[in-house]
């Protein structure tokens, strides 16, 4: 029997972080959903946001937290220096002048559960610039 060595846990610097990211995306992906009346079961979900290109816009958020996920895993998130590529491709999926930005504020009137989500990744955001 081989004994595994301990998979590395995300740091308390990245945990926060990638935890207001995935709130995020899946309030935006419930938005969209009940946007366009798309059957919001988790199998219909999943079909949706990897084929209909109505989500292809929140594509980029599947992929920065994977890649997050990627290397939290192999322990290359220990500080925020670490992060800060990360934070930069967050800030710009986020802002108002990119798509998804303009995408976030627009599904963000109608949807209480965005409003909450992006008011807490501002707040942990906010912890990064202290």
């Amino acid at each position: 029997m081989a004994i595994r060595p301990d998979k590395p846990k995300p740091s308390s610097i990245q945990r926060p972080l990638s935890h207001a990211i995935m709130d995020l995306h899946r309030a935006l992906i419930q938005a969209e959903a009940r946007a366009y009346g798309i059957d919001t079961s988790p199998y219909r979900l999943l079909q949706s946001v990897m084929s209909d290109e109505r989500f292809a816009w929140l594509r980029a958020f599947s992929d920065l937290i994977v890649a997050m996920d990627e290397a939290g895993d192999r322990g290359e998130l220990p500080d925020v220096t670490a992060l800060a590529p990360f934070l930069e491709t967050l800030h710009g999926l986020v802002a108002p002048v990119s798509e998804a930005g303009q995408r976030v504020t627009l599904l963000a009137v109608d949807a209480p559960d965005v409003q909450v989500a992006q008011t807490k990744l501002v707040q942990v955001l906010a912890g990064f610039s202290q």
